[in-house]
């Protein structure tokens, strides 16, 4: 899909897309390859599908009880849709599959020579592993915590209401200064870097994908209202000493829109310029996306150091990657620390649950270095590999990267397939515990809370959508909801529901009824009875 901030936004909430082609909102008029229905869709179903604006979109839905194999309700489960995020159902299934949901990443600092009398002459290096918490997000405690209270930072420059996230993001490299300081070393008299060779920085349409991360490589600008028309204050979190702020933020009347905004100053790119308004009466979040993720790493790095009172000699404000070593030729000798991540299972969770695209290509990436490669489409191959095993045929899946840009594509009956694979595996457990829960978690927890469906709709969220330039109608592509439900006779079903061709007035309205529409279509299917 055409990423922008406006269709980032999109994503954030209810994040799973797929282009249908070719349905109906009433029951199939096309008939599916696979068995016949044995239902006719509830009442509430159609209602909501023969409603504005679905006049002229087009639905695409199936529900299946994978014990007996029965079709409960089908339309166009054999007509290939795009993907969006329901990819990450392949991605996070295939990474947990492969190497294991209790896998952990370790992130090594190494000194270039022996500390004599405690000084290190010679360069300090820390290693990107991969680790996309790096300490942060309660990592410490085997967690990888995401934002309930609102919609997680990661998604603050495109969506109102974002808070921080949990943890502390300096505590990795915090406790790495503290080991530091622990073998003896309190000066560095050389440089500090960041080795970020792991794989090549993976370049995809949500951004760069690298081998190292604090903070989720964002920096944190809140914004705390003062009185009606006066200036706000400004917060740059994590305090640093790369970037500086120039502030024009001013408190607009209560209940406002936010509209603050960070960006690079274009003959600055260590001023971060913040203009905008936010309402009276509570603080406000944007952030400021890192390009350098090793330089960024690298400052804080030092700042941890120097924390813990280790002095380093004054370096450039810049990773200096051309006086790393050879490429994995460090020596276990020279190891001064190390930091364990959480496991995969932890991380994998907040991917599904808040339809993280850069975990999720960060898992990819994680594919790509199990199998050899540091290039991360290398990772593809697995996947391609394990959904083959899976008995879903390569003509039936297309994936294009871990989030799932356009054109990654499947049929219905692919997704199911693959879901009904799923629950047969060892790993399965975790796989679901990770999804979204309508009324309760993840991006579904806004959706159905008020419904008998809530908590028993488990599935994956997605979108596919563009804002039109002249008008800023949001034309939603298409919005999918994917997984399990367990219905009124206690029957666990295997479940796609999706839209597409819908056009709202605008994003803030659009975005909410969509996901909200197809999360009830699903809560209609849901409350049927079928026996």
């Amino acid at each position: 899909m055409p990423y922008t901030t406006s269709v980032r936004a999109v994503a954030a909430l209810v994040s799973v897309a797929a282009l249908l082609t070719a349905c109906s909102a009433n029951q199939a008029s096309n008939s599916d390859v696979a068995s016949a229905p044995t239902q006719q869709i509830p009442p509430e179903a159609t209602r909501i599908m023969t409603t504005d604006p679905y006049a002229m979109a087009q639905w695409s839905y199936l529900v299946v009880d994978p014990v007996t194999d029965e079709v409960i309700y089908s339309n166009n489960a054999e007509t290939s849709m795009f993907l969006a995020s329901q990819t990450k159902h392949f991605t996070v299934g295939t990474t947990y599959d492969t190497l294991g949901v209790d896998h952990t990443v370790t992130t090594p600092v190494y000194a270039t020579a022996e500390p004599v009398e405690g000084t290190l002459t010679g360069d300090l290096v820390l290693v990107g592993s991969g680790d996309l918490a790096l300490g942060g997000r309660n990592a410490a405690q085997g967690r990888f915590d995401f934002a309930t209270d609102g919609i997680d930072h990661v998604y603050a420059d495109a969506l109102p209401g974002a808070v921080l996230a949990p943890g502390d993001p300096l505590a990795g490299l915090n406790d790495l200064a503290r080991q530091v300081a622990a073998a003896g070393i309190t000066r560095v008299n050389g440089d500090v870097l960041v080795d970020p060779r792991l794989w090549d920085t993976y370049s995809t349409v949500e951004g760069l994908v690298p081998s190292i991360f604090v903070n989720d490589n964002l920096v944190d600008i809140q914004a705390r209202p003062g009185a009606v028309g006066e200036p706000a204050t400004i917060d740059m979190l994590p305090g640093n000493g790369l970037f500086r702020i120039d502030a024009q933020v001013t408190t607009g009347k209560e209940g406002s829109d936010s509209t603050l905004s960070a960006a690079a100053d274009p003959s600055d790119p260590t001023l971060i310029n913040v203009t905008g308004s936010v309402p009276a009466g509570k603080t406000s979040l944007t952030v400021f996306r890192i390009t350098d993720a090793p330089t960024w790493a690298r400052q804080l790095f030092v700042e941890a150091l120097r924390r813990n009172g280790i002095e380093v000699a004054p370096t450039s404000r810049t990773n200096n990657a051309a006086a790393l070593p050879a490429d994995r030729t460090y020596s276990g000798s020279r190891q001064v620390a190390s930091l364990q991540s959480a496991p995969l299972s932890e991380s994998g969770g907040m991917i599904l649950a808040t339809s993280y695209n850069t975990g999720a290509n960060t898992f990819l990436c994680l594919l790509a270095v199990a199998a050899g490669s540091p290039s991360c489409s290398d990772g593809l191959p697995t996947v391609r590999a394990l959904t083959e095993k899976a008995g879903i045929a390569a003509s039936d899946l297309v994936v294009m990267d871990g989030q799932g840009s356009d054109p990654s594509q499947a049929t219905p009956t692919a997704v199911v397939d693959w879901l009904d694979w799923v629950d047969q595996q060892p790993w399965a457990h975790t796989f679901w515990a990770g999804q979204p829960v309508l009324g309760e978690r993840g991006s579904l927890s806004g959706v159905g809370t008020d419904s008998p469906a809530k908590g028993k709709v488990i599935g994956k969220t997605g979108t596919s959508a563009a804002v039109e330039p002249d008008t800023g109608r949001l034309i939603v592509n298409l919005q999918a909801l994917s997984g399990y439900m367990i219905n009124t006779d206690g029957r666990r079903l295997l479940f796609v529901v999706a839209v597409s061709d819908a056009v709202f007035p605008d994003l803030p309205r659009g975005v909410f009824q969509v996901g909200g529409d197809v999360g009830d279509v699903a809560a209609a299917f849901q409350q049927a009875p079928t026996s």
